[in-house]
C-alpha cells in the first residue's frame, strides 16, 4: 500500500514541533539555571550587605544598633519564658589620655586590641558589641548576676595583661565595668541598660579597673 501523502506531512511536522519543542526546554532550563545563580548571587550580596550595615568597622564587633536590637530581643525572651537575663557595660579607662598622648591612629589600635581581647573571652551563647566610643556592651542570656560578675573579674583580669604595641609605643590599659541583672516584668530594656550604666560609672568613681553590680 502505498504511503499516504498527508501522513508524511503529518509525520515531518510533527518532528518539526518535537525539535523546536526540545529547543526551547533546553532554553527554557539555561534560562531557569541562569536565574538561580541571580538569585543565590542577590542572596549573598543582601546577606553581606546586612552584616556590614550591623558590623562596627573598626573592631568588627556588632555594632550599636545590633547590640541594642539582640538586646531588646533578650528582653522580650526573659519576659516570656521567665529567663534570667543579665548584661555588662565596658569602658576603656583614661581612653581620652591615650588619644591624647599617642595619637588617634594609636587609640584605634588600643579598642582593635581590647576588642579582640575581649571577644576571645565571651563565650556562646553571650555577644559583645561596641556600644559607643570606647565602650562595650555585652549581652548574657539565661546568666544570673553572679555568673557576669565572674565573666566581669575574668575580662578585668584578661585586659590587665594585655599588651599594646602601636606606632613604637607599647601600653597597657584597665577597663571598668558595670553589670546589672534584668528584673522581668519591672523595667524595659531602656531602664535595664541605664542601671548597668550606672554601675560604670560607679566603678569608675571607686577608682577603674573594677567591675561593680548595679542596685535595685
Amino acid at each position: 500500500m502505498p504511503d499516504n501523502p498527508e501522513n508524511k506531512d503529518l509525520i515531518e511536522k510533527y518532528k518539526n514541533l518535537l525539535d523546536d519543542f526540545q529547543t526551547l526546554d533546553a532554553e527554557h532550563q539555561r534560562t531557569k539555571r541562569a536565574l538561580e545563580i541571580k538569585e543565590i548571587e542577590v542572596k549573598a550580596v543582601l546577606a553581606q550587605a546586612h552584616e556590614i550595615a550591623n558590623t562596627d568597622v573598626l573592631t568588627f564587633l556588632p555594632n550599636r544598633r545590633k547590640i541594642i536590637v539582640d538586646l531588646q530581643e533578650e528582653v522580650i525572651r526573659s519576659n516570656r519564658y521567665g529567663t534570667p537575663l543579665s548584661i555588662s557595660i565596658l569602658d576603656i579607662d583614661h581612653f581620652k589620655k591615650i588619644n591624647d598622648t599617642y595619637g588617634h591612629t594609636t587609640g584605634d589600635d588600643a579598642l582593635r586590641s581590647v576588642a579582640a581581647r575581649l571577644r576571645e573571652q565571651i563565650r556562646n551563647p553571650d555577644t559583645i558589641g561596641r556600644y559607643g566610643g570606647e565602650e562595650f556592651l555585652i549581652v548574657l542570656p539565661n546568666s544570673e548576676i553572679k555568673a557576669a560578675g565572674e565573666q566581669a573579674e575574668r575580662l578585668c583580669q584578661r585586659v590587665r595583661t594585655l599588651e599594646i604595641d602601636s606606632n613604637n609605643h607599647t601600653f597597657k590599659v584597665t577597663i571598668s565595668i558595670g553589670v546589672a541583672q534584668y528584673k522581668i516584668g519591672q523595667e524595659n530594656w531602656e531602664q535595664f541598660l541605664r542601671r548597668a550604666d550606672e554601675a560604670l560609672y560607679k566603678a569608675k568613681d571607686e577608682g577603674r579597673d573594677r567591675w561593680v553590680v548595679a542596685g535595685g
